[in-house]
């Protein structure tokens, strides 16, 4: 279905309400009745207040891979409450103590003692990111005045634990600030991302256990704490989750990501070309598209692709920029511009505003991917291998790639709201809403009548379609929908073979007719009884 209607200039406040009709209810003895009445949407962050957003620490090592990823991030800081960024070690990068002394573990890249390796400094968040997001954040926040300020993410960042890898000894500023938000009167859960290794949440972790082991609170502190940190890990950098926090806190919840660098991780080329994203997507991580849309403007220009001349200080093996030294790495070069990696999106993508995030259980799917609990103790999710696409055929990061595309050209709109701080000139995502509470109840051979709306605050239009997002449900075959008077209304039929306590999950999505087109979502679970 297309809900449309011309750009009319209005302010924000005033926009023009677009609806899908409202819901109605099932049949064979089951009455499943609901109804919505669509509104304004008022700003890109669709009204979420800040006590409901998601609350996050970022902790990062700040290679060019995370540099990139970081840039994005902040593009989306008007959707969550961004509590730290935290400078962190890993494998891959670390600082030394600065007294000279030597480090070496076995099966790394250096094959000889250092004093440091590949490390970027504890300023070019600061420096070069925020000063670039400083530029850009008038404009931003003429789109969404949730952006937060230039300051308030200065003031949180913070260095963490970076000597070595695996370094958990001494307290540092990260650590603590990580300690402290653990221990605050918020009750909203803590998402404590991990770009790098987890060393630094591991040091907040141990001094919570050094002050409280052996005391009459341990067991108190300890369950709070476990049910207040989720850790979003894009892998494990180092060995500190696997050597402390699996055995010690092992009820907190940790989601291991990594699986999506099928999908945001490194850009090789192995005779093959360009292949990221599912073949109609890989305009979006070409470099053409990225050159045009992305790298462009005071903060967008940071962004790191293949080819473009950039390096980080401080970093021997950044050569993805120089068009001399890039054909010697271990990661062959692909053409000027193209997508080169931003594999830490798989931490901070669960938790962004899409109307399908839902983070607080991994089991359902998203921009961040599906994940699944492959162990009670410790808590550790993995996110899924392989999903069915459209034609039942089963594709490998297909959890991921699904969404590529909407998260490309969402990020795209949003470097344009950087570049042009008029709200009517910029492409602003619409709101989609299944009518009732997000359940519906029905019995084996029912059919339930479902229906939505969708506003779109800048009148574009909104073309919508429902289906059946197969691996969310237990449900384990697929069901009918059908349209019933255009989109808007779709009956879903509840197969006879459906078994009591079995949940079948069906979206709405509508992708808006903007410059960048935008895509949101709502869902529905269908509770077989």
């Amino acid at each position: 279905m297309q809900t449309s209607g011309p750009r009319d200039g209005s302010a924000p406040g005033a926009r023009r309400r677009f609806r899908v009709l409202a819901a109605a209810v099932a049949t064979a003895g089951l009455a499943v009745a609901a109804s919505v009445t669509a509104q304004p949407v008022a700003a890109a962050s669709q009204g979420v207040e800040r006590a409901q957003k998601p609350r996050t620490v970022v902790t990062t090592d700040m290679e060019q891979d995370d540099l990139a990823s970081l840039i994005r991030y902040l593009y989306y800081t008007n959707d969550v409450d961004t509590q730290g960024i935290v400078y962190a070690s890993g494998r891959y990068h670390w600082a030394g103590d600065g007294k000279g002394t030597t480090f070496f573990l076995p099966g790394r890249e250096y094959k000889t003692p250092q004093t440091s390796w590949r490390w970027t400094g504890t300023n070019t968040i600061q420096d070069d990111v925020l000063a670039g997001y400083a530029k850009v954040y008038p404009n931003l926040k003429k789109h969404d005045p949730d952006y937060p300020t230039p300051g308030e993410l200065l003031s949180r960042v913070k260095v963490g634990n970076i000597d070595f890898e695996n370094e958990m000894d001494h307290d540092t500023d990260g650590s603590n600030l990580i300690r402290d938000l653990l221990f605050d009167n918020d009750p909203r859960p803590l998402y404590l991302q991990a770009w790098g290794g987890t060393s630094t949440i591991a040091r907040a972790l141990k001094s919570i256990e050094e002050q409280y082991s052996g005391t009459p609170q341990w067991s108190k502190v300890k369950a709070a704490v476990s049910t207040k940190a989720v850790i979003l890990a894009s892998g494990f950098q180092d060995d500190t989750y696997a050597q402390y926090i699996a055995p010690v806190w092992p009820d907190l919840r940790v989601e291991n990501l990594q699986a999506g660098y099928s999908t945001w991780g490194y850009n090789c080329s192995r005779g093959a070309g360009n292949t990221r994203g599912l073949p109609q997507d890989r305009v979006y991580f070409s470099g053409a598209w990225i050159k045009a849309n992305i790298q462009v403007g005071p903060l967008g220009s940071l962004y790191r692709s293949w080819l473009d001349g950039q390096a980080m200080p401080g970093d021997q093996l950044d050569i993805f920029g120089d068009p001399k030294l890039a054909p010697t790495g271990w990661c062959k070069p692909l053409s000027p511009y193209d997508f080169l990696s931003e594999g830490d999106n798989v931490a901070f993508n669960p938790l962004l505003h899409t109307g399908l995030q839902e983070p607080a259980n991994p089991g359902l799917g998203g921009w961040g991917g599906r994940s699944v609990q492959t162990t009670t103790s410790p808590n550790l999710w993995t996110m899924v291998g392989t999903e069915k696409d459209g034609t039942g055929a089963s594709v490998s990061a297909y959890t991921t790639l699904r969404w590529a595309a909407a998260a490309q050209n969402d990020f795209a709109a949003r470097v344009q709201w950087s570049l042009d701080g008029d709200y009517r000139a910029g492409n602003h995502a619409p709101v989609l809403k299944i009518a009732g509470n997000g359940t519906v109840k029905a019995a084996p051979g029912s059919v339930v009548n479902l229906n939505g709306v969708a506003n779109d605050p800048d009148g574009d239009q909104v073309a919508t379609s429902w289906w059946q997002y197969q691996e969310e449900g237990t449900y384990p075959g697929k069901v009918a929908i059908a349209d019933r008077g255009g989109h808007d209304h779709v009956t879903v039929t509840v197969p006879a073979d459906a078994v009591p306590g079995q949940t079948i999950s069906v979206i709405l999505q509508g992708t808006d007719s903007g410059q960048f087109p935008l895509t949101r979502y709502d869902r529905v679970l269908i509770q077989v009884i």
